[in-house]
């Protein structure tokens, strides 16, 4: 009977401990993502960048992707190709009440099979950081021969075992899942506008044509368009 009253007494320090080391994990889970989001990514694997990329110069990529539109045929952009014309023509600067303390020092696109990561480089009360948003397309061929193109603001799944969440992009270092991009949107918003308007008033809104590539493909490094023939009967490209 002694060891009756002893049985509440051990139960409650039991869960107390366990409460306690449940919250011990919290807090070290969530110091660990801080210190990851404040660790910005290495973008030294990045082509079109850093020493190597100085001096060169970009091409005009708008009116490339036009040309290749026109004529119908296959076009290749490189990672580099791309970082070289955001680094030479893109101009996109932080508004609103921390913009005196908040400036985009850089816009940079890696690209994996599969999908491209978009990343913003910024600087915050002197400490650089960075925001990126994984980017995917697909296409799908209709009976008619028409091709659907759909593109995701997400970069595939974190894990083949895991059907979700898709994982969206990385703030620093650190991957969030697909609904975390809700939170800065907005960045990404404002730089697709002020890009395609720096853009529209050059090559006859050429940017417009990539929408209109009846195939598009991002693969290690490069991104593969094909546009539609320009004329019936005349076999499309092989794209390659």
């Amino acid at each position: 009977m002694a060891d009756s009253g002893d049985v509440p007494g051990k139960k409650g320090g039991c869960f107390s401990k366990l409460v306690g080391l449940l919250l011990l994990v919290v807090a070290v889970g969530v110091g660990a993502a801080v210190v990851a989001i404040v660790q910005p990514q290495d973008l030294s694997d990045l082509e079109g960048r850093g020493p190597g990329a100085v001096g060169e110069k970009s091409r005009d990529l708008p009116q490339v992707m036009k040309n290749a539109f026109d004529g119908g045929y296959p076009l290749t952009l490189t990672e580099g190709e791309i970082n070289l014309y955001l680094r030479d023509t893109l101009k996109a600067e932080q508004t609103g009440f921390l913009a005196d303390q908040v400036k985009i020092r850089d816009v940079a696109v890696r690209l994996e099979d599969d999908r491209a990561e978009v990343i913003i480089q910024r600087e915050v009360a002197g400490r650089t950081l960075t925001l990126s948003m994984y980017l995917r397309v697909e296409q799908m061929e209709l009976p008619d021969g028409r091709v659907t193109t759909q593109v995701f603001r997400n970069g595939g799944l974190y894990h083949e075992s895991l059907p979700r969440p898709s994982v969206g992009g990385r703030f620093g270092q650190l991957p969030v899942p697909e609904g975390f991009l809700h939170l800065v949107l907005p960045s990404f918003t404002k730089l697709a506008s002020v890009y395609r308007s720096e853009t529209e008033t050059r090559s006859e809104k050429a940017l417009d044509f990539i929408d209109d590539m009846a195939r598009i493909r991002i693969e290690e490094g490069k991104l593969v368009m094909q546009s539609a023939p320009s004329m019936p009967g005349i076999p499309s490209p092989s794209g390659r």
